[in-house]
């Protein structure tokens, strides 16, 4: 049995079940238009991020990387839940309120969690991701937040990168938590 397996089961036996793993499909490598690209490529970005915390108890996804880093896997979906707000801009209402000590326009996340908050971070990130997807539905490419200057097209890009690099720093932090590799 491995550490992974373990951890599971004691889990199991005390009631409290792990994160689910999301099904990840690979986007098209031929897509039907630019639009189509964005939100594919980002929408499996954010499945990454959920595939790598997949399966973990909530102590498992508080464990930290190495010190200074304070940088832990729920750390970056709390990070990645304010990241979503980029988006909120286009919908005209008050920012997402997150469930760990949020102020307006912070987007860090990482300090301050705690195993008992998993489940309503995990809440408060998907209620981000489901906001960002309505805000943005029939918006054009071109459109920008009125007193910003980047246009939705850019903020998709903006996104997908900081995914890109957070599933990296996720990567790492599973494989440090119980070996677990790969995609």
């Amino acid at each position: 049995m491995t550490a992974r397996d373990t951890a599971l089961a004691d889990r199991y036996l005390r009631g409290v079940p792990p994160w689910m793993t999301p099904e990840r499909r690979e986007p098209s490598h031929e897509p039907v238009d630019e639009r189509t690209a964005l939100e594919d490529r980002l929408d499996y970005q954010r499945t990454t991020l959920l595939v790598k915390c997949g399966g973990l108890t909530p102590d498992q996804l508080v464990q930290q990387s190495a010190p200074p880093s304070n940088i832990s896997l729920l750390g970056l979906v709390r990070h990645l839940s304010g990241v979503e707000a980029w988006f909120h801009g286009y919908d005209g209402r008050p920012d997402h309120q997150f469930f760990w000590n949020y102020v307006p326009g912070a987007s860090d996340g990482f300090s301050g969690v705690t195993a008992d908050r998993a489940d309503d971070d995990l809440a408060s990130y998907l209620a981000s991701v489901e906001r960002s997807r309505r805000a943005v539905r029939d918006r054009a490419l071109d459109d920008v937040v009125p007193g910003e200057r980047d246009t939705l097209r850019w903020i998709y890009l903006h996104l997908i990168e900081e995914y890109a690099r957070h599933n990296g720093h996720a990567d790492i932090l599973r494989e440090r938590i119980d070996g677990a590799t790969g995609e």
